[in-house]
């Protein structure tokens, strides 16, 4: 969780770097230009693991303003989940996510983690953007 909120600041940083080049009418080709330069080094080391999680996939859709990161545990089955795992990854996420500019401030801009369990069952779908942000 450390790396992929580590990747996320980083993001911010290029974006903030940007920001000053851009304009508010590019904000969203500023802003995917940077999510972009971030998910082609992030590619060159998946997979790799960060705890017991294996990172399998980032992904920056522009059209659809969304930075998706998918992530695998290398041991847990589905059932092996504990029961407030759910509440507990998506107090963590919104609490790590919301800090970043492009998510906390209404861009439209939005990051998304999948977690799978070892066999690549989807065990939960995480989500930060401002209107999640905002609550």
């Amino acid at each position: 969780m450390k790396k992929v909120v580590n990747i996320i600041l980083a993001c911010s940083i290029v974006f903030f770097l940007s920001i000053a080049k851009g304009t508010a009418s590019n904000l969203d080709e500023v802003i995917c230009n940077a999510m972009k330069g971030m998910q082609a080094q992030e590619e060159k080391k998946i997979p790799y693991n960060i705890g017991n999680y294996e990172i399998t996939r980032i992904t920056v859709d522009c059209k659809k303003k969304a930075l998706i990161t998918e992530k695998k545990h290398i041991e847990y089955s589905l059932s092996d989940f504990a029961d407030d795992f759910k509440i507990n990854s998506m107090k963590n996420w919104k609490n790590a996510n919301c800090k970043n500019m492009i998510f906390n401030t209404d861009t439209g801009w939005s990051t998304s983690q999948i977690i799978k369990d070892v066999n690549k069952n989807v065990v939960l779908k995480l989500e930060a953007n401002f209107e999640i942000c905002s609550k």
